[in-house]
């Protein structure tokens, strides 16, 4: 009787998990198709829509609080990059996905997941203010803690490169330490044309344009991952445009 009962047991907690976490795993399934029913690099927002709503219903479930968190900041990351929305509301979501992934990294700080977009909103956050204003409100300070406890090369490397300048007051942008992070987040990740994109666009401010067309072509020749079919292409689409760009500019030599 006593093994009987820790059998049922047993199976009504599986039972119970099972459907603890019907919403997330739907959220996944969502997020895994992301991709589907894009028109060119604009994703579907009924799907977007789907999965941001199962991964905050899945939150309320403590057993998986943290793994729908992370879908949940990433789901409204990818719609802010992916769906189409009015450009007047712009900077509404970027504070919304900058304060919301900010109380996401305060309550799961070790998420690497969820710091990479916390710190690339206050990133982005900070170079759509003005200069004086991204100073007040830390906005370099916060990214480099952020994305030094993480390693997380590539935001940082992006940051340096993008915020604004301040003489006197801020060391930041730093050029030196944009190439040297940007250069360490394509060794730590060959597979992310982002990596390739950024250092290119560095190259090119620098008037290395050689160099910058070698990344260019590196990038382009690794193809897209089936699992990030919207960033890949999006990705390869910046490539060449910033492969037009340089063209253009020998051209006039």
């Amino acid at each position: 009787m006593r093994i009987a009962s820790k059998i049922a047991l047993a199976v009504l907690l599986c039972t119970f998990t099972v459907f603890a976490n019907d919403d997330l795993r739907f959220a996944d399934s969502c997020y895994a198709a992301r991709a589907e029913q894009a028109k060119g690099d604009k994703a579907d927002a009924h799907n977007a829509k789907l999965m941001i709503d199962a991964y905050r219903k899945a939150m309320d479930d403590a057993s998986v609080a943290e793994a729908a968190t992370e879908g949940y900041i990433k789901s409204l990351y990818f719609s802010f990059r992916f769906v189409p929305f009015d450009k007047k509301k712009r900077s509404q979501k970027l504070d919304s996905l900058k304060n919301i992934s900010e109380a996401a990294y305060a309550k799961f700080p070790k998420n690497k997941d969820i710091a990479h977009i916390y710190a690339t909103a206050v990133s982005m956050w900070g170079a759509d203010k003005n200069p004086l204003q991204a100073v007040k409100d830390g906005i370099a300070t916060i990214v480099r803690d952020v994305a030094t406890k993480t390693e997380d090369w590539q935001v940082l490397g992006r940051a340096h490169q993008l915020l604004p300048y301040v003489p006197l007051i801020l060391t930041w942008p730093d050029k030196d330490l944009a190439d040297k992070y940007l250069n360490m987040a394509l060794q730590q990740d060959p597979k992310d044309l982002y990596n390739y994109f950024f250092l290119a666009e560095l190259r090119f401010e620098q008037k290395r344009y050689a160099d910058a067309l070698d990344l260019i072509e590196r990038g382009l020749s690794r193809g897209i991952r089936t699992s990030y079919f919207m960033e890949d292409k999006r990705g390869r689409w910046q490539l060449k445009e910033l492969k037009k760009k340089i063209n253009a500019k020998l051209d006039k030599k």
